[in-house]
C-alpha cells in the first residue's frame, strides 16, 4: 500500500511540494458529520408527522366516543351497568386529557421548525439546533412511552380500578372485564404511538462516524511522510 502511494509521488516530487505549500489555509478536509445526522433527524421527524397526528386525533376521538357512549349508558341503565359506566367515564376522561395535553412533540412543533429560513449560515445553524432539540424531546417522549415502566404503570392503573370495582363496588365480573379491556386499550395505545425517532436514536451511536483521508505525500527538502486526517 505504501509502495503504491510513494511511487506516484516520486514521479512528481518536484510538483508536489509547491502545491502543498500553496494550499489555502483553513480548508476543510472533511464534511461536517453533524449535518448528515441532522438531515436524518429531519427526515425521520417529517415522516412521523402524519403518524403522530393520526395517533393524536384517533385516540382523542376514541376516548371522546367512549365518554359519550358511557354517558348514554349511565343515563339509561341502573345497577352494576350504571356503576361500571361511571368508572369508564372517569378513566376515559383521564385518557383523553393525557392524550390532548401530552401529544408527541413532533405533532405540532415540527412544522414551524421545518419552515425556518436557511438563507445564511446563522439561520442554518439555528434551524439545525432546533431540529436537534425537537428530536431529543421526541426521543425522550418515545423512550418513556415504550418503556417497561409505562407498561407497568398502565397495568397498575387498570389493576387499581379493577380492585376498586371488585371490593369497593362489589361487581366482580365487570371488574375483571374492565381489567382486561382497559389493559388491552392501553397496550394498543402504546403500540400505535410513534417510535421512529427512538429507533434512529438507537442507530446513531452504532453508526461509525470515523472518516479517514490520506493526505498526498510530499517529498522534498522538508522530508517525507504520510498523513491521515480523522473525524471521530
Amino acid at each position: 500500500m505504501l509502495t503504491a502511494l510513494v511511487l506516484p509521488a516520486l514521479a512528481r516530487a518536484v510538483e508536489d511540494l509547491p502545491r502543498a505549500e500553496s494550499a489555502p489555509a483553513g480548508i476543510e478536509l472533511q464534511p461536517e458529520v453533524g449535518s448528515a445526522e441532522v438531515a436524518r433527524m429531519a427526515q425521520v421527524l417529517t415522516s412521523q408527522v402524519p403518524t403522530a397526528k393520526l395517533w393524536y386525533w384517533g385516540w382523542s376521538g376514541f376516548y371522546g366516543a367512549v365518554i359519550i357512549g358511557e354517558t348514554v349508558i349511565n343515563g339509561t341503565s341502573s345497577g352494576g351497568t350504571q356503576v361500571s359506566a361511571d368508572v369508564n367515564i372517569v378513566t376515559s376522561v383521564f385518557g383523553l386529557f393525557s392524550t390532548l395535553l401530552l401529544p408527541p412533540p413532533v405533532t405540532f412543533d415540527w412544522e414551524p421548525i421545518g419552515n425556518m429560513p436557511e438563507g445564511s449560515a446563522e439561520q442554518r445553524a439555528a434551524k439545525s439546533a432546533a431540529i436537534r432539540v425537537l428530536f431529543q424531546r421526541e426521543v425522550a417522549k418515545e423512550r418513556f412511552y415504550h418503556s417497561a415502566l409505562n407498561h407497568i404503570l398502565g397495568l397498575a392503573v387498570n389493576a387499581g380500578v379493577c380492585a376498586y370495582m371488585f371490593w369497593g363496588l362489589h361487581i366482580g365480573g365487570r371488574a375483571l372485564l374492565n381489567l382486561f379491556a382497559g389493559s388491552l386499550v392501553w397496550e394498543a395505545n402504546v403500540f400505535t404511538s410513534p417510535n421512529a425517532s427512538l429507533h434512529l436514536a438507537a442507530e446513531l451511536p452504532r453508526t461509525s462516524s470515523l472518516q479517514l483521508q490520506i493526505v498526498p505525500i510530499a517529498l522534498g527538502p522538508a522530508g517525507a511522510g504520510v498523513g491521515m486526517v480523522g473525524h471521530f
